[in-house]
């Protein structure tokens, strides 16, 4: 019993083993697509010869003249369109050469109407009379600030005067101002210390 038992087993084993390699003997995708770049290629190789066979056929028919004239006519074809090229970029840098020179040229010009015509730069004085207007008329005329031991040994300005007889000192940077009675810095506007 074991024997035809194993023998059994066998034949089993054999039989599922031989369906394996008969599925390995279908065509795979690669051999599909060898196949069809084979074909490709030939294809292509019979349009070219059919192309070529075409020429060959209508300069065949050509008198020498005709081919000299053929080649004449591509060349001068040739020619031209290089000719072409060559002016579209001398045209192109030409342009721009134009564009930068009107460029400059334009600077060059507001430039010089600053220079020449003082109507549209103003001067130091107007500026000045400008900021002053602009302060008076955007701020109070007097400016506080607490006093420092520093700024009581500031030095006098003895021709001017504060609203209250008192004495009017000259910051670092010369502005006018004196200590109120409440021990504050009162800066003096510039038209008042004048």
């Amino acid at each position: 019993m074991k024997k035809t038992l194993s023998i059994i087993c066998l034949a089993l084993s054999l039989l599922v083993a031989s369906n394996g390699w008969a599925q390995d003997d279908k065509p795979s995708k690669s051999k599909a697509k060898k196949e069809q770049n084979e074909a490709d290629k030939d294809a292509k190789k019979a349009a070219k010869a059919e192309k070529k066979a075409a020429k060959e056929a209508a300069q065949s028919g050509m008198t020498d003249a005709d081919k000299a004239q053929a080649k004449a006519d591509k060349q001068a074809a040739k020619a031209e369109k290089k000719a072409a090229k060559e002016a579209d970029k001398a045209t192109t840098k030409a342009d721009a050469k134009l564009d930068k020179a009107d460029k400059k040229a334009d600077k060059a010009a507001a430039n010089a109407g600053l220079k020449d015509d003082k109507m549209d730069k103003p001067s130091k004085a107007d500026k000045t009379d400008k900021a002053d207007k602009m302060v008076k008329a955007s701020a109070p005329a007097m400016k506080e600030e607490k006093a420092t031991p520093a700024d009581y040994k500031a030095p006098v300005d003895p021709s001017a005067k504060g609203p209250n007889g008192e004495k009017v000192m000259v910051g670092p940077r010369g502005g006018k101002y004196y200590i109120n009675k409440n021990g504050n810095k009162t800066y003096l506007s510039s038209a008042k210390s004048k």
